[in-house]
């Protein structure tokens, strides 16, 4: 009996402590967000998160889907904002990282990643028209949850096996471009591809016109050029991936 009191006063000590560490993760921090022009609060990572962040890359191609994956997860968890979109990503993760890490990097200081939120302009656009013939393509900057969806899918269909690597990279750029082709338009007949299901939008996209995804390329490229900029410290570019989140990078 006095064996169950023991046991049972340490069980409500935990319990006491998780309400604690519960609120202590309540504590927010300020990330500036270009596409917003302001400060918005998120609250900061934590241990599991991190943990999260580095076994998900532990499977080839399908550890990158899913660490892509787990950085929207916990962006969109911690800042209660669902409509961020792909160009908002940097901002969180770097912020959160120097938040829970530190300053230094192995490469860079994180400090001068995050005055580029201010000194790279943002002039990118949330969406754009595509022509080609009697085709219209209406392109779209997805958020994170709607990446999210297509990464999931993605992952889904690219096998674990080395040999299938060369498929799996061609699906990469098939469900790349899938992200953001918002509707697809011949002569008066328009198809929004929210309401088709991600595998017919694949066949879909496959059967465009090659011509068209020079155009759609260029808009995806315009993002990743603004993410690269973002990250960019002495003409060097910070990489988000593991290392980004290791402990051993810490000052």
């Amino acid at each position: 009996k006095r064996e169950y009191q023991l046991n049972n006063h340490m069980s409500k000590n935990v319990a006491s402590f998780l309400t604690k560490l519960d609120k202590l993760n309540e504590n927010t921090i300020d990330v500036f967000v270009p596409s917003l022009k302001k400060k918005v609060s998120t609250k900061p990572l934590n241990l599991k998160q991190q943990k999260d962040l580095i076994s998900s890359v532990l499977d080839g191609l399908k550890g990158t889907l899913d660490f892509s994956r787990t950085l929207n997860k916990i962006i969109i968890q911690n800042s209660g904002i669902n409509d961020l979109k792909i160009y908002d990503k940097i901002p969180f993760i770097v912020t959160m990282r120097k938040n829970a890490l530190g300053n230094k990097t192995s490469t860079a200081d994180i400090d001068k990643v995050i005055e580029n939120f201010k000194k790279v302009p943002f002039k990118l656009k949330d969406e754009a028209l595509v022509k080609f013939d009697n085709l219209k393509l209406t392109l779209k900057v997805p958020t994170l949850r709607e990446e999210n969806s297509i990464l999931t899918k993605c992952e889904q269909d690219i096998s674990t096996e080395q040999d299938q690597l060369k498929d799996g990279v061609g699906k990469l750029y098939i469900y790349e471009l899938l992200k953001y082709i918002q509707s697809v338009q011949v002569d008066d007949d328009i198809l929004d591809l929210s309401d088709v299901k991600i595998s017919e939008r694949v066949k879909l996209v496959e059967k465009l016109p090659l011509s068209v995804y020079t155009k759609v390329s260029s808009f995806i490229e315009d993002i990743n050029k603004y993410n690269s900029d973002l990250l960019t410290v002495d003409e060097e570019e910070i990489s988000i991936d593991v290392e980004f989140f290791d402990t051993s990078s810490n000052d």
